[in-house]
């Protein structure tokens, strides 16, 4: 350990001096030839003194610094590459494009009617300009039977019924998503979901919603959003 210490901090020496060579050739304040000659020598005398080690002590260790260095150099520059790259995808440092106003709809997926309907629907009403609810069912009787329960209720909201004869529920709603997403509106989809007071009960309720939230995210640009619906249990 020792060797590899002493390799390590010989590097760490070797750079600092060259930087500050760069650093006063760069600046170039007053005195500045003898502080670079200073610095010079001294990164002479430590890259010296770093070979030496590292060759005599190569088989007893050193050899690990020989093959990190450059593999935590190659790692370091491509994360600065990552970063430079994701800076002019956002245009960091620059005036964006004026914020476009387009018409925007919001996207409630529905089982029935209910309490935690009312208060989805609540909700996406505040959001958008147009909210429209869609239920995937692969009964005809029960989609009937949801079709009447609406019409009773009158939300003023649209309801868009899917038939999935597979009676799969991500898929449907996510092709429907896609459609909707056409022509670049901007839609928003808003997912209700239960959340008991007390965590023993979180295992009995479905993971549809977090299932569907996840595939909406993974496979379009929409804005997903998920309501809680607190229960007194």
């Amino acid at each position: 350990m020792i060797p590899l210490l002493a390799i390590g901090v010989f590097i760490g020496f070797t750079i600092s001096q060259v930087g500050l060579v760069r650093h006063w050739a760069r600046e170039r304040p007053s005195g500045w030839v003898r502080r670079a000659v200073l610095n010079g020598v001294g990164a002479i005398l430590t890259t010296v003194a770093g070979i030496v080690l590292l060759t005599s002590k190569f088989l007893e260790g050193a050899w690990v610094v020989v093959a990190a260095v450059p593999l935590l150099m190659l790692l370091f520059a491509r994360i600065q590459r990552y970063y430079t790259a994701l800076g002019r995808e956002l245009g960091l440092g620059e005036d964006p494009p004026p914020v476009r106003v387009t018409d925007s709809l919001v996207i409630v997926p529905v089982g029935e009617v209910s309490k935690l309907t009312q208060h989805a629907l609540t909700a996406a009403r505040t959001l958008g300009h147009e909210v429209v609810a869609v239920a995937v069912h692969g009964d005809p009787a029960k989609a009937r039977a949801l079709e009447e329960s609406w019409d009773r209720w009158d939300p003023a909201v649209r309801l868009d019924v899917i038939d999935s004869p597979q009676r799969s529920l991500v898929q449907p709603i996510v092709d429907y998503v896609q459609r909707a997403a056409e022509g670049g509106r901007q839609i928003a989809v808003l997912i209700p979901e239960v959340e008991p007071l007390h965590r023993r009960y979180q295992i009995l309720q479905n993971q549809r919603g977090l299932l569907l939230a996840a595939a909406l995210r993974a496979r379009t640009d929409v804005v997903v959003c998920v309501v809680p619906y607190r229960l007194s249990l």
